[in-house]
């Protein structure tokens, strides 16, 4: 694992929060994000980026009923569901 994950960039810093990030289940979240984006992975690796460097999480939302997204920023869609980016 890397030390700082936050001096990573692109494709290392995709790779240490799926395989190498502590908690397993965010890990999770982050793999739904090219999905979110469209398969553009530019965009995923420049959303994983700001993420990181504005102290964000994204937050997967399978029944907006249950969790409230007021506040935050939409990315996409996701299977059964859409990711958002706790603002």
């Amino acid at each position: 694992m890397k030390a700082d994950f936050k001096t990573l960039k692109g494709e290392e810093l995709f790779t240490y929060f799926i395989q190498d990030h502590p908690d397993k289940d965010y890990s999770s979240v982050v793999a739904l994000l090219p999905c979110a984006v469209a398969w553009d992975r530019n965009k995923a690796l420049h959303l994983l980026e700001r993420s990181v460097m504005e102290g964000k999480k994204f937050v997967a939302v399978y029944d907006p009923a249950v969790m409230e997204t007021t506040g935050m920023e939409y990315v996409g869609e996701i299977i059964d569901g859409a990711l958002f980016l706790e603002q």
